[in-house]
């Protein structure tokens, strides 16, 4: 056998596994540079992916809201709007909705809203005497803050959490509550409303018009209203509720809305 042959150089191994392991450990590199980016923008983009379920409203019968009924909502607003608007904002009249607005006290009430190019109106309105009770007009150019997130308890609160989506508008310029509104279940002119989804928002059909009872298409009709230096934000919404047996109770039967309660309606 030929000795030149047996000493030709064969293929460099070593060599070859040295190539495969850079390559091996710069792919790695990109791809943890990758996740770290990836990490970075689900962090930045926050309120944007809140995680909250389909169906918060779990243990209700939609067909007790007097708000179900055929055209009891459109008469409703149809009445707000002879009533409250004035021939001017009737004109700048952009949306009307079906919303559960949340008092300071963490209280669902049941409410309709007039959005405007410079007003916002939330309405008591009683659907069952098909009449007025009290409403509230906030000014659009007196809003310095419009914030949307998951609505939230305090970490120490001991209530269940609320899985839900809202909007607040706040007009406090930075300011906290006094003492005299913070702890007075009574108290008026609150800076702030804080708005979530009716409860039949949940419960109709896809065939139904369920943007009427949306907090979202509001908050979408807001953010284009509103000015370049109101802050717009995607936070959780805090509600300072740390026992409240009271509301958790309120809330559960449902004394906010206008339904059938078994022989007797309020």
């Amino acid at each position: 056998m030929d000795d030149t042959f047996l000493q030709d150089e064969g293929p460099n191994f070593d060599r070859v596994t040295l190539e495969i392991k850079h390559e091996s450990n710069e792919f790695l590199n990109s791809q943890n540079l990758k996740d770290k980016k990836n990490s970075i923008d689900s962090t930045s983009k926050g309120a944007s992916a809140i995680k909250v379920v389909s169906i918060p409203y779990t243990r209700i019968d939609c067909h007790t809201f007097f708000s179900s009924r055929n055209e009891v909502v459109e008469r409703a607003l149809a009445d707000c709007q002879r009533d409250l608007l004035s021939c001017s904002e009737e004109d700048e009249l952009i949306g009307t909705w079906l919303l559960t607005e949340i008092s300071l006290w963490d209280t669902e009430k049941e409410r309709l809203i007039l959005l405007t190019k410079t007003v916002l109106y939330s309405v008591k309105y009683d659907l069952i005497s098909l009449k007025i009770l009290e409403y509230d007009r906030v000014c659009l150019s007196e809003v310095d803050t419009l914030i949307a997130g998951e609505l939230i308890y305090p970490a120490t609160s001991l209530l269940p959490s609320r899985n839900m989506f809202g909007m607040r508008l706040m007009w406090n310029k930075g300011q906290p509550l006094s003492m005299d509104k913070k702890w007075n279940p009574f108290a008026k002119n609150i800076p702030w409303c804080t708005f979530t989804s009716h409860p039949l928002y949940f419960h109709t059909g896809p065939d139904s018009n369920k943007t009427k009872y949306d907090v979202r298409a509001l908050h979408s009709a807001l953010s284009d209203l509103l000015s370049e230096h109101c802050h717009k934000l995607e936070n959780p919404i805090i509600i300072e509720n740390y026992i409240g047996i009271g509301s958790l109770m309120h809330n559960r039967i449902g004394l906010g809305f206008f339904k059938i309660r078994g022989k007797i309606s309020f």
